[in-house]
């Protein structure tokens, strides 16, 4: 019984600061700074990640939405580049597929 009763008493003098003041446990302070110094790492560290993750999510959903916007503009575009749709376009301004093949023209080497 006086082992838990030596804990809590331990304890509490810990959570008062009775451990600190105390002159014997004084060359323990700089390694409890250190202590909570790595346990405020730890959280910025976690709040970091969870921000990131947050991020990761959202620059995902992007690269899906402009996926889909690429689709849609690339058959537009390939729908654009029939023959047909370039004969519509052009014959507004007096253009008209040629009836007449091309000539080739051959180069005679001497």
């Amino acid at each position: 019984m006086s082992v838990v009763k030596e804990n809590t008493s331990s304890l509490l003098s810990i959570l008062r600061g009775e451990f600190i003041a105390d002159q014997g446990n004084q060359k323990y302070i700089p390694f409890l700074l250190f202590i909570v110094l790595l346990v405020l790492l730890n959280i910025r560290i976690s709040f970091r990640a969870e921000h990131l993750l947050k991020e990761s999510i959202s620059l995902e959903r992007e690269v899906a939405d402009l996926r889909l916007v690429y689709i849609t503009t690339k058959s537009d575009l390939m729908s654009m580049y029939r023959r047909t749709a370039i004969e519509h376009i052009v014959a507004d301004k007096g253009l008209v597929t040629s009836l007449t093949p091309p000539v080739i023209i051959k180069v005679i080497n001497d």
